[in-house]
């Protein structure tokens, strides 16, 4: 943690020193006259590498730090060519481009500060509830799998889908900051992973994104049998948590012949049921 506030606090000095700098009047006439331009690209790139970096980091892609500097500076290189040749010198084009790339090791520096830290939290959330979710993004392969087998033999498989009804649990998030606030919502994503693997068969599939949104498939499983299963998940996690989440599913064949017909059918279900709430 100290690493991150020490990357953070040279990154926002460093854009403040550059900022400052350039608004000395006698230090752009005497000494060098940034282009409006460059200010544009390096809001850009702090952006860009602070959401997209941590945002890489997190799903577990490895970025170097040279590849992310050398991108930026061809960026550069490409727009001093089509826009910046004949406005400033050479000399002010260089020192421009030095600062491009300190702007991108920077940000990067904290973007992948960011990412970790993501992760770490997700770690400790999934290690104070143990479960057998996955990621969604992750399981194609076994998604198509089981709808495949189910077509093969004619076997019912439905999708029930889960969602932690935010909407509801304003009035408990108040007074809580928003880190607070998230590290709630992490742990209770979690919490409602390991409901889920206890309520489950082991023949079901558990899956989940980042946003709070489950999906269960369960092979060999009819309509009359999901509803069950979706009142138990939702008692069970009513009990533990003290939260609403909304549910909707779909049954393979009757209403879906694909999974994302599935999930789409069951999707605005639960949507219809957040109306309703």
């Amino acid at each position: 943690m100290s690493d991150f506030k020490i990357s953070i606090t040279i990154l926002v000095s460093y854009v403040i020193l550059v900022l400052g700098i350039a608004n000395i009047d006698s230090f752009q006439s005497s000494v060098i006259d940034f282009t409006p331009g460059f200010f544009v690209l390096v809001a850009i790139i702090v952006f860009s590498e602070l959401v997209v970096t941590g945002g890489l980091i997190r799903q577990g892609v490895r970025i170097s730090y040279y590849t992310v500097v050398i991108f930026w500076v061809i960026i550069y290189l490409l727009v001093w060519f089509f826009y910046f040749d004949s406005q400033k010198s050479f000399q002010v084009q260089i020192i421009q481009l030095l600062l491009v790339a300190i702007s991108a090791g920077l940000a990067y520096d904290v973007g992948k500060r960011i990412g970790q830290l993501d992760k770490t939290l997700d770690g400790l959330s999934s290690s104070a509830y143990p479960n057998r979710a996955r990621e969604i993004r992750e399981s194609q392969d076994l998604i198509a799998a089981e709808i495949t087998r189910s077509r093969r033999y004619h076997h019912p498989l439905s999708v029930l889908v889960f969602q932690l009804n935010k909407q509801s649990n304003k009035e408990a998030k108040k007074g809580y900051s928003t880190l607070e606030n998230d590290m709630r919502e992490r742990f209770a994503v979690a919490k409602i992973s390991q409901i889920l693997s206890d309520l489950a068969r082991n023949t079901d599939v558990i899956l989940r994104d980042k946003s709070g949104f489950f999906v269960l498939i369960c092979p060999e499983t009819d309509a009359n049998k999901i509803f069950v299963l979706a009142e138990r998940i939702v008692a069970a996690v009513d009990e533990s948590l003290n939260v609403v989440i909304g549910w909707g599913s779909a049954t393979f064949p009757d209403e879906a012949l694909t999974f994302d017909d599935l999930l789409q059918t069951a999707r605005k279900r639960l949507e219809k049921q957040n109306l309703k709430a």
